[in-house]
């Protein structure tokens, strides 16, 4: 089994199939300072590439989820002089874009448990994955534009395709703690449920979706993320291809055996 890395503001769990990425600064809200930002990029190419996981679940220790960039980070290069700030902050773009696109190449469903305030890079982080699920006292804050600053971490990639491109904008412009009920009327949360059962609904989930062929999730997931950026033509190339690789697996196997005997089928992960 391979071994998580060693990290200080995160924390990796693997029990089973379910693996789980805390942000593991509760007394800063689990803000991302540029430590923070440097071991996501570690954890999710870990989680991308070698975690012997078949679902993944993201969450905040403490209150809240994330609250986006470190704005003691933001402030001290502000105030001195000597530090160049666009300059640690593009790098850190840099490093936290990199996360987010490891983040989205793990090959199996990745569940955020929105255990709090989901602010900035936060609630970037939030959009990347796969299915929100929120506590009923967590909100979603755009909180770029009461800084004066441009959003990432993938925001205007994400939030136009979760709830359109208008809406997205609105959103932006109006910047509001917007409350978790709204999150889900809107269609960013997925669930809503009390707070204290976040993590079991979010380890239920898991479990649920852990079953599927990951074969099946592998290419799902990755189809729809391309959907959108591809011509027909070559979006239907790709589903040539995925469909014909997983006629090969041992999962379709079981699958197409299972459809015929009435059965439900138990994948191998094969």
């Amino acid at each position: 089994m391979s071994t998580p890395p060693e990290l200080n503001t995160l924390r990796i769990e693997i029990d089973g199939d379910l693996g789980t990425l805390t942000l593991d600064r509760p007394d800063a809200f689990n803000a991302m300072s540029p430590e923070l930002i440097g071991e996501l990029a570690i954890a999710t190419g870990y989680l991308a590439d070698t975690a012997p996981i078949r679902a993944l679940i993201v969450t905040g220790a403490g209150r809240a989820f994330c609250s986006g960039g470190d704005i003691n980070w933001f402030r001290k290069g502000i105030d001195e002089p000597d530090i160049d700030i666009s300059a640690d902050v593009r790098r850190g773009a840099e490093v936290m874009h990199q996360a987010i696109i490891d983040l989205r190449r793990i090959p199996v469903p990745v569940i955020a448990a929105i255990n709090g305030p989901a602010a900035g890079a936060g609630f970037s982080l939030a959009l990347a994955c796969d299915v929100r699920i929120a506590s009923e006292d967590a909100f979603f804050a755009p909180a770029y534009g009461r800084v004066g600053l441009s959003p990432d971490g993938g925001m205007t990639y994400f939030l136009p395709r979760v709830i359109g491109p208008s809406r997205a904008l609105e959103l932006l412009l109006d910047d509001p703690n917007l409350p978790a009920a709204d999150a889900l009327a809107m269609g960013i949360a997925t669930e809503v449920v009390p707070g204290d059962q976040v993590m079991d609904r979010a380890r239920e989930r898991a479990g649920e979706l852990a079953k599927l062929a990951p074969h099946y999730v592998k290419m799902a997931k990755s189809l729809v993320g391309v959907s959108l950026d591809n011509s027909i033509t070559e979006h239907l190339q790709l589903e040539r291809h995925g469909i014909a690789d997983g006629i090969g697996t041992e999962d379709a196997r079981i699958g197409i055996n299972a459809f015929f005997s009435g059965e439900n089928p138990e994948f191998a992960g094969r």
